[in-house]
């Protein structure tokens, strides 16, 4: 018995919760002397209990002379209870990112984020808290599906426009209601100086080569940039207005010099030039 109480503390009840529900478990059904003798809960202790785990749906209360209780089964109990903690877990993580997030605002503008599942809650926690709009220039198309929940997401509440600089391969269904664009030809200095080299493959530095992945700028606010350094993936977020802003105008003007291939009618970026690039 005190194995099995362990884990179901573990899973969230307290310890008479978890010795009430077991015992009614062995017995099948009792009356609040019966579960006290099989359980070692203090008889006055064993009504409140069972009222409490009746309100959760755990066990039925059979009321007559005496009050008979009945176990609801435990594979239930179980994935409710393991639901309950899941969801409790997804919530510190987010509470805990966001955290971290504005901490880090607070002492740097810019920060470095290693590993897949840091990267992850970096994304979640960026378009948690977009305000007007998010931006996504996507080149890297074979792991396009570990965002497209958070970019289908984010859309159904605010704007999303996706830049794919390399054209719609690899993405088979919409992302939410995010708008989807393919950049055309620009400027000869744009185009030469700073889409082919940056947005269109490897840039070698000191014998390193360095390979963009996406970049999300969430109100013109945050930038964070997923690339690929020899293979392995990094990204880096800032929240410099200097620099979110003109990463900003570069995506804007490639969307303004784009084809709307998905999603609701396109909207003019904000700030975006007539003129320029």
């Amino acid at each position: 018995m005190n194995g099995l109480v362990r884990n179901l503390t573990a899973l969230g009840l307290t310890e008479y919760e978890a010795r009430v529900y077991a015992a009614l478990v062995g017995i099948g059904e009792g009356s609040a002397r019966q579960v006290h003798e099989a359980s070692g809960v203090p008889r006055p202790r064993v009504y409140d209990i069972a009222e409490g785990l009746a309100a959760r749906g755990f066990i039925t209360v059979r009321r007559g002379n005496p009050y008979l209780y009945i176990p609801a089964e435990p594979a239930v109990v179980i994935h409710h209870l393991k639901s309950a903690v899941d969801a409790a877990a997804t919530a510190a993580v987010q509470g805990l990112d966001a955290l971290s997030l504005d901490a880090r605002a607070k002492n740097s503008p810019i920060w470095y984020v290693q590993g897949e599942w840091s990267i992850r809650r970096h994304a979640e926690s960026l378009a948690g808290g977009v305000a007007r709009d998010l931006a996504v220039v996507c080149l890297d198309y074979r792991e396009i599906g570990e965002f497209a929940r958070l970019i289908a997401d984010t859309s159904r509440e605010r704007p999303v426009s996706v830049l794919l600089p390399n054209g719609k391969r690899g993405i088979k269904k919409p992302l939410g209601d995010a708008s989807l664009y393919v950049p055309k030809p620009f400027c000869t200095f744009f185009q030469e100086n700073i889409f082919e080299k940056i947005y269109c493959g490897p840039i070698p530095v000191d014998g390193s080569a360095f390979l963009l992945d996406y970049i999300f700028i969430a109100d013109d606010r945050v930038c964070m940039i997923v690339y690929r350094q020899d293979g392995v993936r990094n990204a880096v977020v800032i929240t410099l207005p200097f620099i979110a802003c003109v990463q900003r105008q570069f995506v804007n003007r490639m969307i303004a010099n784009a084809d709307c291939i998905g999603g609701p009618l396109p909207r003019p970026p904000d700030q975006a030039e007539s003129s320029g690039m």
